[in-house]
């Protein structure tokens, strides 16, 4: 996870009511939620009130800062062992996925590495995992070849 700095990016030093008006702009457009049916097949993206803990808030404008992935970079929110949980698909190849729970700590890999099998600490997640919702997708597509 980034310090608290890197966190803070472009805001630090802002005064507050920069701090809120960036808060609120970043809440209002960062988050599209996709219908739970679209884990089947790709749907249109329907706008969101949904709110989204500042941590992911960070995390998403992190992403968006970088270029864009191949697969785009996705965030997924789901039920998982009796709480909500986000999913970062692994981007490539031998790089793992990250699982965070509500409060933005990591619970472990789930999937993606060298055996493809994650880091073991969330083996059962594909199992048990429910409620399924796309948050945000990286509306820029994938990386040239």
């Amino acid at each position: 996870m980034a310090s608290t700095a890197d966190r803070r990016g472009p805001l630090r030093g802002a005064g507050l009511a920069a701090t809120a008006l960036a808060a609120a702009t970043l809440m209002v457009t960062a988050l599209t939620v996709i219908a739970p049916t679209a884990l089947a097949s790709p749907a249109a993206p329907l706008p969101s009130t949904l709110p989204a803990p500042p941590w992911l808030q960070r995390l998403i404008g992190q992403l968006k800062a970088q270029p864009p992935g191949n697969p785009p970079q996705s965030v997924w929110r789901y039920r998982y062992r009796g709480q909500v949980v986000y999913y970062l698909p692994p981007q490539c190849c031998d790089q793992t996925s990250v699982l965070f729970d509500a409060e933005g700590r990591v619970m472990g890999a789930p999937d993606g590495g060298l055996t493809g099998r994650g880091d073991g600490r969330a083996a059962d997640f594909f199992a048990q995992r429910r409620q399924g919702l796309l948050l945000w997708r990286d509306p820029r597509g994938s990386a040239p070849p």
